[in-house]
């Protein structure tokens, strides 16, 4: 089992107070087969709905009071973009938190248009720094200078590895936008049951498939990148990306 294996098993060792031998480990191939031996090893109940419900109602009373939105108008399917203004979407964000009572925070990421710009100025950089050298060699007393620019390849590599650090570095206030597993008020109220299930009351001990299905989630998806991917019967190897 990989690194990321082992993260992946020790975060739901941790979230679960449970403990998954190594033997359990290796036969856990999809999240769905991790979701049943999770429910085999702690206690179940079937209020899943329940806590699920509890936790959107916790989510639309905070939210009324904090923007002024009706009742009616807050509904599972409505856009989290529609509640939370792209410019001052991650304070509104803390602020809703902070109000329910979560001290943790959701992870905004760079729009999609933003991370194909830097990617591709990234690598068109890295060829054309890599073209320079191989038409105009350059000298130089200094070794570093001296290796980095002795092989167009090397030259490239380096580039485009210190101008993605830099891009990234630069782009850390653009990270505004929603997660593509967290769109919607649904999505936030299941995020809450998973992340926080002291705020819905979650009975000590007793998990039902829905709240370990979307503890799971959250914990597969944070140790790899596989948003679209990810499916309950999906292989962790195979589909997922885990190494």
């Amino acid at each position: 089992m990989g690194l990321e294996g082992v993260e992946i098993v020790m975060a739901v060792e941790e979230r679960f107070d449970i403990a998954i031998e190594d033997a359990e480990a290796e036969q856990t191939v999809t999240p769905g087969r991790l979701i049943d031996l999770i429910l085999s090893k702690v206690g179940r109940t079937g209020e899943a709905a329940c806590l699920t419900q509890r936790a959107f109602h916790r989510l639309r009373a905070a939210l009324m009071r904090q923007s002024g939105w009706k009742r009616y108008q807050i509904r599972p399917e409505l856009a989290l973009a529609e509640l939370f203004p792209r410019k001052d979407r991650r304070e509104r964000l803390g602020q809703l938190l902070d109000a329910i009572g979560i001290h943790k925070t959701i992870e905004l990421v760079r729009p999609d248009w933003l991370l194909n710009t830097i990617l591709a100025m990234t690598f068109i950089g890295g060829i054309a720094t890599g073209g320079f050298l191989h038409r105009h060699p350059v000298t130089s007393t200094s070794l570093l200078i001296h290796f980095i620019t002795a092989s167009p390849v090397i030259a490239a590599i380096v580039f485009m590895a210190a101008f993605g650090w830099l891009a990234f570095f630069l782009t850390r206030p653009a990270r505004r936008e929603f997660r593509p597993h967290l769109k919607f008020v649904g999505d936030l109220s299941r995020w809450i049951m998973a992340n926080a299930p002291e705020v819905v009351k979650a009975p000590p001990g007793q998990w039902s498939r829905e709240q370990v299905s979307a503890i799971v989630k959250e914990i597969v998806l944070e140790h790899l990148d596989c948003e679209k991917a990810y499916r309950e019967d999906a292989e962790f190897i195979k589909d997922l990306g885990l190494g």
